[in-house]
C-alpha cells in the first residue's frame, strides 16, 4: 500500500479548506468579467441576453417541477426580473449578474476535511469488502475477542485486491502526479463509480481528486456527508442555461490552474444503456486545455496537465433496471434524470449487497495510457509523443503564428479538445474489460434477434419474453463469442476479464446466468432442463450493450 498521498503536504486537495473562499472569489470575478467582456462585444446586449436566457429556462424548469413554496417564490423572482430587464439600467443588470454568479460559484465549490478523508480511507475498504468479498463474512461474524485476532480479521476484510482489481501502468501515473496535474476521465455506469475510484486512487498511491457530482446525490445523508467533505463539487444538471454552465466551467478551470487533480465523467451522466460512451461531452474536458493555456500565459514553465482514461467494469450494475428503462423512455423523449433509482432505495442496495457477496465477483478498474491536453501520448518522462513516437513540444500547439506568444484561440482550442475527446473514446473501447454477465447477455439477446430478424429492439423487449433458448445453442454461442473476442483482444481492441480467459465456456455460461439470476427481481432468466427462459429482456439488452461496439468486428472474423 502506498501512503505518499495521505500526508497533508503532498496533495493539493488538502489546501481546499484554506483556499475555498479564494476559489469562490476568483471564479466569481472571472466568470463575471467574461460576461461583461462579452457584453461589450455584443454592444451592450450581452448581459441582458444572458439574464433573459437564465430566466426563461429557470421559469420553465420550476413550472415543470411544481415543487415547494420556495420554488414558487423563485418563479416569481425570475419573472419579475425578466420583465424589468428591457428598462433596467446597466449597473443594475451587472449587480444582478454578480449576485447570481457568486451564488452559483459558492453553491458549486466543494469542501475538504482531512479528518473525514482519514476516516473514509480507513472505513471505505471495510465497507466495500462487504460488497465484494463474501468469504469475509464468516470471519467477521465470529467476532474474535482478542485484539490481535480482531486486527487480523479487519486486515483481511480490508484487503479488496482480490475482488476489486486495478490494471494499467500505475507506476507511470504516480510519477506523472508529481510532474503535473492529473485529470481522470472514467466511464460512468453507477453512482458507486466515484466511491470505487476514490478507493482505487488511494490504493494505487495516487492523489485524491476533486470531482463534480450530481446535486441530487448530496441529499443522501450518508453519501452527502462524505461528498460535502471530500472535495466533490455540486453539479445541478437541472440548470441548463449558459450562465450556470459558464460558472461551472470556470470553477473547473481555476481548480486545474491551481494544480488540483481532478476527475470528470466525460459521458456527462451514467450510461443509461450501459454502452461504452462514445459521444462525449467536451465542456469540462475543454477546461483542462484552457486551464493549461492560462497557466502557460502566466508562467511558460507551468506544470502540464495529463488526461488519464479509466474504465470501470462491473459484472452487475446496481441501478441497471432503472437506467435501461430510462434509456428507452429517453429514446421516446421521456425524462432525463433519475431522482429515485435503486441507489436511493435501501432495500435495493441491501439486496445488491447480499447477492453480490454470494458471488465470486471481480470488479476491474483499468487505467489507460495518459494523454496530454492535445491528445498526444505521454510517457513516464512527462513528455508528449505523437502517433509516430516523435517527441513534441506542447507549448508550440498554443503559440501565435504571428507573435510566438501563448494565446487563446477558441476555434483552435475546440478542435484540440474534440481530438482529445476522440482519443478518450477510443481508449474507452480499448480498455473496456468484458465480464461474464455481459458476454452471456449479448449471446442471449443475439440469439433472440436471430429468431425474429424483422423485429427491432423495442418490439423484442416488449414481446420476446418467455422464449426458451436450448442449452446447446447458448453454449455454442458463448464458445464462439469468446473465441472471437480473444482474437480481438490480441489486436488490442478490447480486454477480457481473467475469468473469461481461465474458465471453460460452460463455466462462463453458468457464471453469467448466476449473476443475472441473483440480484434482479423478478429474475432476469430462468434455467430449465431444456434451456434458458428469457424474462427481463431489457436487462439482458442492458448488459449485452457492453459487447455491442465490438460485434461488427467479431462477425467479420472468419
Amino acid at each position: 500500500m502506498f501512503d505518499a498521498w495521505t500526508r497533508q503536504d503532498d496533495s493539493p486537495l488538502f489546501r481546499l479548506a484554506s483556499e475555498r473562499s479564494q476559489l469562490v472569489a476568483e471564479v466569481s470575478r472571472r466568470a463575471f468579467n467574461d460576461f461583461v467582456r462579452a457584453s461589450r462585444d455584443a454592444r451592450g446586449a450581452g448581459i441582458e441576453y444572458v439574464l433573459n436566457d437564465a430566466a426563461y429556462q429557470e421559469i420553465a424548469r420550476l413550472q415543470r417541477e411544481r415543487g415547494a413554496e420556495e420554488e414558487v417564490r423563485s418563479i416569481a423572482w425570475w419573472r419579475s426580473m425578466s420583465r424589468r430587464l428591457a428598462t433596467m439600467p446597466e449597473p443594475k443588470k451587472r449587480e444582478i449578474l454578480w449576485k447570481l454568479v457568486e451564488s452559483y460559484a459558492d453553491d458549486l465549490a466543494g469542501r475538504f476535511n482531512p479528518w473525514v478523508y482519514k476516516m473514509a480511507t480507513g472505513a471505505l475498504p471495510i465497507g466495500l469488502s462487504f460488497l465484494f468479498k463474501a468469504q469475509d463474512l464468516p470471519r467477521v461474524a465470529t467476532m474474535p475477542t482478542r485484539v490481535g485476532e480482531l486486527r487480523e480479521t479487519l486486515s483481511h476484510v480490508r484487503d479488496l485486491t482480490q475482488r476489486v482489481v486495478l490494471q494499467g501502468d500505475l507506476a507511470t501515473l504516480r510519477v506523472l502526479a508529481k510532474k503535473g496535474t492529473l485529470v481522470f476521465v472514467p466511464t460512468h455506469s453507477s453512482n458507486m463509480d466515484s466511491i470505487l475510484v476514490g478507493w482505487a486512487l488511494y490504493e494505487a498511491g495516487l492523489p485524491p481528486v476533486t470531482y463534480g457530482a450530481g446535486k441530487n446525490l448530496f441529499t443522501n445523508p450518508l453519501m452527502g456527508f462524505f461528498m460535502h467533505n471530500l472535495g466533490a463539487y455540486k453539479v445541478d444538471r437541472r440548470l441548463q442555461h449558459r450562465l450556470y454552465k459558464d460558472v461551472l466551467k470556470t470553477y473547473s478551470q481555476v481548480l486545474i490552474e491551481r494544480g488540483y487533480h481532478s476527475l470528470f465523467f466525460p459521458g456527462g451522466t451514467r450510461s443509461r444503456s450501459n454502452a461504452v460512451e462514445q459521444h462525449l461531452k467536451l465542456g469540462l474536458l475543454g477546461t483542462a486545455l484552457s486551464g493549461y493555456i492560462h497557466s502557460l500565459m502566466r508562467d511558460p514553465q507551468a506544470k502540464p496537465v495529463y488526461i488519464v482514461p479509466l474504465t470501470i467494469n462491473y459484472n452487475l450494475v446496481l441501478e441497471a433496471d432503472s437506467l435501461i428503462q430510462d434509456h428507452f423512455k429517453r429514446e421516446g423523449k421521456g425524462r432525463y434524470l433519475l431522482e429515485n433509482d435503486e441507489f436511493n432505495q435501501l432495500s435495493a442496495i441491501t439486496r445488491f449487497v447480499m447477492n453480490t457477496m454470494k458471488m465470486d465477483s471481480t470488479t476491474i478498474l483499468r487505467f489507460g495510457e495518459p494523454l496530454d491536453t492535445f491528445g498526444n501520448r505521454v510517457r513516464v518522462d512527462g513528455e508528449s509523443y505523437d502517433s509516430r513516437g516523435r517527441r513534441v513540444n506542447r507549448i508550440d500547439y498554443v503559440r501565435s503564428a504571428r507573435t510566438g506568444e501563448v494565446v487563446e484561440d477558441a476555434a483552435r482550442d475546440r478542435q484540440y479538445t474534440r481530438h482529445t475527446g476522440e482519443r478518450i473514446a477510443q481508449a474507452f473501447l480499448e480498455h473496456t474489460v468484458l465480464m461474464p454477465t455481459q458476454v452471456v447477455s449479448w449471446v442471449l439477446f443475439d440469439r433472440l434477434q436471430r429468431r425474429f430478424p424483422g423485429w427491432d429492439v423495442y418490439r423484442l423487449v416488449r414481446f420476446g419474453a418467455e422464449e426458451i433458448l436450448p442449452w446447446e445453442e447458448v453454449h455454442a454461442g458463448v464458445e464462439d463469442a469468446l473465441a472471437r473476442l480473444k482474437t480481438l483482444e490480441r489486436s488490442g481492441k478490447v480486454q477480457l476479464s481473467p475469468f473469461l480467459h481461465e474458465a471453460a465456456p460452460d463455466r462462463v455460461v453458468y457464471e453469467g446466468l448466476e449473476y443475472l439470476r441473483m440480484y434482479h427481481v423478478p429474475e432476469v432468466v430462468k434455467t430449465w432442463a431444456d434451456g434458458v427462459m428469457l424474462q427481463k429482456l431489457e436487462v439482458i439488452y442492458f448488459y449485452g450493450n457492453r459487447v455491442r461496439p465490438f460485434e461488427d468486428a467479431m462477425r467479420a472474423l472468419p
